[in-house]
């Protein structure tokens, strides 16, 4: 068999043999969007990481909050409770309250009424002052007023075994019937009225509460799910005739960003891709003419995309979809490779490698270059895989793998099917011409290359002291005014909260968390006193921790005083005593304390649900946490109420867009670091190849030195830089990497460098068409991702040769014509 007829066999089996890894890798593939892969941890604050994520994909990150309006409340009840018929037919939504839940009533009654003097005090050292003789004479008043009022049947009911009124204190709270508490109850349907509005104006709104299921942030998701609300409403307004034509549908959700945001990056990378592809095939058509050259530079693109993949999927169990994204991309090195080859195989078939010629040959003489040029690419790229985000170990174990997977399929599946003779076009020989030339004048005029690189030195030297990093996740994406304005003013009349922000009570359990979570209650009545907060609405409303309960329970009922004092208090307001026996029998009674299994083992779980997180295990929490979320609202004072909660034990306030702007600031300090420590790799790499720090240096001066005059420039511009900047730099480190490499490698070539510099042209080329298409995109993170990487690649051009005729200066070489 001949040596040819050997390597097309081994291409061949090679290819099945990616087939096979494709068909395993591909099918069943699952490809994750939960963004908690990539929320980074703050410094000093690794306690929060746990919470973060499970924060992320919560109940109360999954709730849409819509309001009807403005109207009179019978027709806003009215509007809620047709909406919400409606929303439960829809696929795609867990739970939906636009009233009170199905049996409410009587779940209410049979959870808490055994219980009422377990609920009857926050603590049980607050218990004697509700229970002097003073404070008993005026439950009797209250309770002849409720016999007139609106309750008058329930009280009457009950009146006999609770003539503390006990259980309708807490059916008040509970039902969110008293003042502050956000939505009410109209005709059975939940209605809020918005202060902001004139009061000789309709105020009112219908309201509904919408938990969805998946992940918040999948656009596949959760679209469907706004667009069939959307629909929803339509049918509903327009059944409602005359009165429907007046009313407007608003909501409250992260989905319509999350999905807006996904929409509009994927619509971008989508028209971006199809015309780059489009362009990157034209240049490959015109600079080779034919079809040949395009099939073999996809080869080593798809070995790299399957070895990628495999090995995700291998190690992580999957992908995540934005690892695949920008995964992809970097792949795009890979066609630096084949350009490279291709490029110097058309001009320089005849070239001799060891006795032999030929594409194999042509290979063998550049695989040094392509293997250090890989090589550097890896180390770069492995960097990320030491931060403790699972998506950077993912996106760095996706990339290093695709590149090694490119540089293989390059070596092993492109050779065998070159043409022995290839014949260059005009336009190849011509730039090769052209290139070589100006390569030879700027040997000639070394003044000129030293004024370029010391403008570049300046720009790095003046810019850089000035950049600032925005650190704020908003800055990465394009926020819509309206639809922020509108959050907003759903949220304020729900009593959502203030999105994103929380105080949180942590503990080993849910009785450690509810014992934090009543003193943390206590700390924001105090906040609210002092005039730092707004309202908020918390867990302890419907549950407290068992000892808490024990305690009150035992406070009300242990004084044996209390059932003559009681008496005399009725009778002294017209009461007949006898008629509240059953009070003094019930005073004997112990009921089981409530706890969360059985508060959420009915309909009162949609009440209960927002409020409590499962945290994931680890180290330091071995069998995970427990927290309770309080829902804040018109924080006034952030820096006061922190102060406070830091004083309780277990308690804390989590600003969530605060603390991933730290997170995120601490990962891009840490990124940097590994950057500059990959760079370092790469330099001892390149000094083992050429065992020369001058050469090592020569391969990384350029793309680092590209790095830091794109950063200068963009600081320079007065624009402040943010994470995606810096993903853009590692591009440029590790493709420009790449140019300097190959142009060392053809020092000593027959033509010199001018065959490379085609190449290199070439790689440069299609990056720009790849990456630079993204700075005209509306998105702000592409934008920033396209802008850098093509400046900094194309100076990576300018500066490869430059810093290569600086350093390492070689006697003229033959022309390339």
């Amino acid at each position: 068999m001949s040596p040819l007829m050997r390597a097309r066999v081994i291409a061949v089996f090679g290819m099945l043999l990616c087939g096979a890894l494709g068909a395993w890798a591909f099918r069943g593939l699952t490809i994750r969007s939960s963004i908690s892969d990539f929320i980074p941890v703050a410094e000093g604050e690794e306690d929060l990481e746990d919470l973060t994520r499970a924060l992320a994909d919560s109940p109360a990150t999954r709730t849409i909050a819509l309001t009807i309006g403005p109207t009179d409340p019978a027709t806003a009840a009215r509007a809620a409770g047709l909406l919400g018929a409606r929303l439960r037919e829809i696929d795609g939504l867990s739970s939906v309250e636009d009233g009170a839940p199905q049996d409410i009533d009587r779940a209410l009654y049979d959870l808490y009424f055994p219980r009422r003097y377990a609920f009857f005090a926050m603590r049980a050292e607050d218990v004697p002052e509700e229970l002097t003789d003073e404070a008993l004479r005026e439950r009797a008043r209250q309770l002849r007023g409720a016999l007139t009022g609106p309750t008058a049947m329930l009280v009457r009911r009950i009146a006999p075994e609770d003539p503390l009124q006990a259980f309708t204190q807490l059916l008040f709270q509970l039902r969110g019937q008293h003042a502050g508490s956000g939505p009410r109850l109209v005709d059975e349907h939940l209605v809020v009225d918005d202060p902001s509005l004139p009061e000789d104006a309709p105020r009112s709104f219908g309201v509904v509460l919408c938990a969805t299921e998946g992940t918040t942030f999948s656009a596949d998701i959760q679209e469907p799910v706004l667009l069939a609300i959307e629909a929803a409403w339509s049918e509903v307004r327009s059944s409602m005739g005359e009165e429907g034509a007046e009313l407007t549908l608003e909501q409250a959700s992260v989905h319509r960003f999350a999905v807006r945001a996904e929409r509009r990056l994927r619509a971008d990378t989508e028209r971006i891709g199809t015309i780059s592809t489009i362009a990157i095939v034209l240049l490959f058509l015109v600079l080779f003419r034919g079809p040949r050259y395009l099939v073999l530079g996809g080869l080593p693109l798809l070995s790299g995309t399957v070895i990628a993949v495999a090995s995700c999927r291998l190690v992580f169990g999957g992908v995540h979809g934005i690892t695949f994204a920008f995964g992809s991309a970097l792949l795009g090195v890979a066609i630096d490779f084949t350009g490279h080859y291709v490029g110097h195989h058309v001009l320089e078939p005849e070239a001799a490698h060891g006795g032999v010629s030929g594409p194999e040959a042509t290979m063998r003489r550049l695989w040094p270059g392509l293997l250090l040029g890989a090589s550097t690419t890896v180390l770069g790229l492995l960097g990320l895989g030491l931060t403790s985000l699972p998506g950077m170990q993912e996106l760095a174990l996706f990339s290093a793998s695709g590149v090694f997977g490119a540089l293989i399929g390059t070596r092993l599946l492109v050779p065998p099917f070159m043409p022995e003779a290839p014949v260059p076009t005009k336009l190849h020989r011509v730039l090769a011409a052209k290139l070589g030339a100006m390569f030879e004048a700027l040997r000639a005029r070394p003044r000129l290359g030293l004024i370029t690189l010391a403008v570049a030195v300046v720009i790095s030297a003046i810019g850089l002291p000035q950049l600032s990093f925005v650190d704020d996740l908003r800055a990465l994406n394009e926020t819509d005014p309206a639809l922020s304005a509108e959050d907003r003013r759903v949220r304020a009349r729900v009593a959502q909260g203030d999105a994103g922000r929380f105080a949180v009570a942590l503990g080993d359990d849910d009785e450690e968390a509810l014992v934090h979570a009543e003193a943390m209650t206590l700390a924001l009545e105090d906040a609210i006193a002092a005039g730092e907060l707004g309202s908020y609405r918390a867990i302890t409303t419907l549950l407290r921790s068992r000892a808490t309960q024990a305690a009150v329970q035992a406070a009300v009922t242990g004084d044996p005083t209390l059932a003559a004092r009681m008496n005399a208090a009725l009778e002294a307001e017209g009461f007949v005593p006898s008629m509240f026996s059953p009070f003094e029998a019930s005073l004997a009674e112990h009921p089981e304390p409530l706890d969360h299994a059985m508060l959420t083992a009915g309909p009162l779980a949609t009440l209960a649900r927002p409020f409590r997180l499962e945290v994931p295990a680890d180290p330091d929490h071995p069998s995970g946490r427990i927290a309770y979320l309080a829902l804040l609202a018109d924080v006034r004072d952030p820096a006061a109420l922190d102060a406070r909660l830091d004083a309780v034990p277990g308690a804390l306030l989590f600003d969530q867009a605060a603390y991933l702007s730290a997170a995120y600031a601490t990962f891009r300090m840490r990124a940097m670091e590994l950057v500059l420590g990959g760079l370092l790799v790469v330099l001892a790499l390149c000094w083992a190849r050429y065992r020369s720090l001058r050469l090592a240096l020569a391969c990384v001066a350029p793309a680092f030195l590209a790095s830091s005059t794109t950063l200068g420039c963009v600081a320079l511009s007065g624009q402040p830089a943010n994470l995606m900047h810096l993903v853009a730099c590692l591009l440029v480190l590790s493709m420009g990497e790449d140019y300097a490499v190959f142009l060392l490698e053809s020092r000593d070539e027959p033509k010199g460098p001018a065959t490379t510099m085609v190449g290199i042209l070439l790689a440069c080329a299609t990056t720009v068409l790849s990456f630079g298409l993204l700075a005209f995109s509306s998105h702000p993170a592409l934008r920033a991702l396209g802008l850098v990487t093509s400046v900094g690649v194309l100076l990576s051009l300018l500066l490869a040769p430059l810093v290569l005729l600086m350093i390492a200066p070689r006697a003229k070489v033959a022309s390339s014509e």
